[in-house]
């Protein structure tokens, strides 16, 4: 198949487990899975699967094959859209136009009790690649974890961090991502609930376990731009 993260997303939700191995050829916008893996190669990645509980009182199940995210990362995700001709870029270019919000959650990981926090956002992502750059170069779409961050930086630190990133460099990094196999998120009030760069509406709990190995892929051609 032909796309990037959000289309293999859609192609999943409409398929059962155990699936069937996936040829990707790299051509949406931040391609992080593709990114993650490498041109030419193959591996058994990981899932994350997600269960939400909607704000209308409905029920959502899926899985994610690159990152979901509540706050800041659903906020990129919304004014990154009509930036699309900037391919991966337009992450980036959303990122200036968005200034990080406080809001209140619940979080449990690993089964730890449920605390407070006051954040920014949150980002549960399965691959080292975020908004088409490497964020986070010591993660693998392969280990049976995901990385849990806990997103508390203001614009200014926001946009340093964003600029370490895309250099490559990665001299500042304002927060620490915690490798976990569940994660429970409960935010205060409804939030919009992204999930490998698609908006899938607002959402008053969030629940997250990885499956080991859950898809065999192979990527074809270098990761597209």
């Amino acid at each position: 198949m032909a796309g990037g993260d959000g289309t293999l997303f859609h192609l999943l939700c409409r398929l059962e487990p155990p699936w069937p191995p996936v040829v990707l050829v790299p051509a949406g916008r931040g391609n992080a899975l593709a990114r993650d893996v490498g041109p030419g190669r193959e591996a058994f990645v990981d899932a994350i699967r997600v269960r939400a509980a909607r704000a209308d009182g409905g029920a959502l199940e899926c899985f994610s094959l690159s990152s979901a995210g509540l706050g800041y990362p659903a906020e990129i995700t919304r004014r990154s859209l009509p930036l699309r001709f900037l391919r991966r870029l337009s992450y980036a270019g959303a990122a200036l136009l968005t200034l990080p919000r406080w809001s209140e959650y619940e979080i449990s990981l690993d089964g730890a009790p449920a605390r407070r926090a006051r954040l920014r956002g949150v980002l549960v992502t399965n691959t080292r690649f975020t908004g088409g750059f490497e964020a986070l170069p010591r993660a693998s779409s392969s280990d049976g974890v995901a990385e849990c961050l806990e997103l508390a930086a203001g614009y200014f630190s926001q946009m340093a961090h964003n600029l370490s990133v895309i250099s490559g460099l990665h001299w500042y990094e304002p927060v620490r991502a915690r490798p976990v196999r569940h994660a429970r998120i409960v935010p205060v009030k409804p939030m919009e609930l992204m999930i490998d760069g698609e908006l899938l509406g607002e959402v008053g709990l969030v629940e997250i376990e990885v499956v080991p190995g859950a898809l065999r892929v192979r990527i074809a051609g270098p990761a597209g731009e």
